[in-house]
């Protein structure tokens, strides 16, 4: 049986085949799920930020019943080039990154 970040994993690569995808599980003995990620994808273009956000939790549609908080950092491409360290740590998101 997958673990949690590995369905995460799993949806959303299928649905909106990310350049970049890491998600933390945060859950922490928790009842329900709590995942932070960061996903970079080409399928947000033209997107503002709710549609990007309402876009990764319709992938997450199998797994948002058992989910109890979900934070997104969803970005194009060009839009992650751009954006400088101090950027990504204002956004939340600069821990995820390898």
């Amino acid at each position: 049986m997958a673990s949690p970040v590995e369905r995460v994993n799993a949806l959303l690569t299928e649905a909106i085949k990310p350049q970049i995808l890491k998600v933390v599980d945060e859950s922490g003995g928790c009842d329900g799920y709590k995942f932070r990620l960061l996903i970079v994808s080409e399928a947000f273009e033209g997107k503002c930020t709710l549609q990007s956000h309402r876009l990764v939790q319709a992938a997450l549609a199998p797994i948002m019943d058992e989910t109890h908080a979900l934070t997104i950092c969803a970005y194009t491409p060009e839009r992650w080039s751009q954006m400088t360290t101090e950027d990504r740590q204002n956004a939340g998101c600069q821990d995820l990154v390898d």
